[in-house]
């Protein structure tokens, strides 16, 4: 099923609303339920690699299965 947004987008508007840095479990329960079609995680880590390749937000691994994700700025 096509999205109305791409979850790229969805993500990017999600992390703006919550602050500027935020853990994935929490982002993507976030994402999950502001979407109107299903998101599973790895179409979400997908998202989440895209962004950091386009130099809008870092991820840093944490633990093995914790990543802090932090917004760089704003580039429009």
């Amino acid at each position: 099923m096509w999205r109305e947004v791409p979850l790229h987008y969805l993500v990017l508007e999600r992390l703006r609303k919550m602050g500027t840095s935020v853990r994935d479990q929490d982002l993507y329960a976030d994402v999950v339920k502001s979407s109107t079609t299903q998101v599973s995680f790895s179409d979400f880590l997908r998202a989440l690699m895209s962004l950091e390749i386009r130099g809008f937000i870092s991820v840093t691994l944490i633990k093995e299965d914790v990543r802090m994700i932090s917004l760089l700025g704003d580039k429009e």
